[in-house]
């Protein structure tokens, strides 16, 4: 199954013109055999703001139709998009990945974890968070953002929910390499998912993103990484190998099952506000 994201700049200050770009580059990879492409975070609307009013007039409304150029595509051509953007809902905003299918909008994930920093300091958490699981035509994906790969407990939620793919829309900048260079492969791997991440490769504002957009397989193995190139870039996965949990290299001498092997009661203090 090919999957695919995009790297490139969006249109600066220009929300919809960005969308009706990403909705064309969604065409080309829907006619170049993907089933899905992802785009980095706050891609829409840019994500740097010095204001929460400022953001707001930039933000995505759902419920006034902002994304039907997306959705449009589709509907069209069946393809799965990953898109992020700051969303405006009511008197609430929220740094948002939406998941848009076949059928519209299959899911929206509302980051949970932020830093403060740039427009993610004038955003709401969300009241009540579940985890962003979906069911797809390709199989479960579940997504997470940016900063949030930072926490364990995030990606082995959404495994123990199934999810056979973890998709994490960034905005990760020099400062950060560590995040995609070691972060995105311990997730993947400890968790036997595969995990696509797509980051920003532009400056917003005086910010540099580093780029490095990658697919990691379950095995921790590096399928594909864009590096600082534009464009959209490619690569085949067995969806499958996600749902296999153990590692058995002589059945009944040596096998390692760490779902199995978990010991939930001991961690609880995992679960308990921080002291630190």
């Amino acid at each position: 199954m090919k999957i695919s994201f995009a790297q490139f700049s969006p249109i600066p200050g220009d929300t919809a013109a960005t969308t009706r770009l990403v909705a064309a580059k969604a065409r080309e990879a829907a006619a170049g055999g993907a089933r899905l492409i992802a785009f980095p975070e706050c891609f829409l609307t840019g994500g740097s703001f010095d204001d929460r009013d400022s953001l707001r007039k930039a933000s995505i409304d759902i419920e006034r139709g902002d994304l039907e150029p997306i959705v449009a595509v589709g509907r069209d051509t069946g393809i799965l998009i990953v898109v992020g953007f700051y969303q405006v809902k009511g008197e609430h905003a929220y740094n948002t990945s939406a998941l848009i299918g076949p059928n519209g909008i299959i899911g929206l994930h509302h980051k949970m974890h932020l830093p403060f920093m740039i427009g993610d300091r004038f955003v709401d958490i969300p009241a009540e968070s579940t985890p962003s699981v979906f069911d797809t035509p390709i199989g479960r994906i579940g997504m997470a953002i940016c900063y949030e790969v930072r926490f364990p407990e995030v990606t082995r939620t959404l495994a123990l929910e199934g999810a056979d793919l973890i998709v994490v829309p960034a905005a990760w900048p020099e400062a950060a390499r560590i995040l995609p260079d070691i972060f995105t492969t311990v997730r993947a791997a400890e968790n036997f998912v595969f995990l696509l991440a797509a980051n920003r490769n532009d400056v917003d504002n005086g910010m540099p993103f580093m780029g490095s957009s990658h697919v990691i397989g379950p095995d921790g193995k590096q399928i594909i990484n864009a590096g600082m190139s534009d464009g959209i870039f490619y690569c085949d996965i067995e969806i499958e190998r996600a749902r296999v949990k153990s590692i058995i290299r002589d059945p009944g001498i040596y096998e390692v099952h760490p779902f199995r092997d978990r010991r939930p009661q001991d961690y609880r203090i995992c679960a308990l506000p921080s002291v630190i």
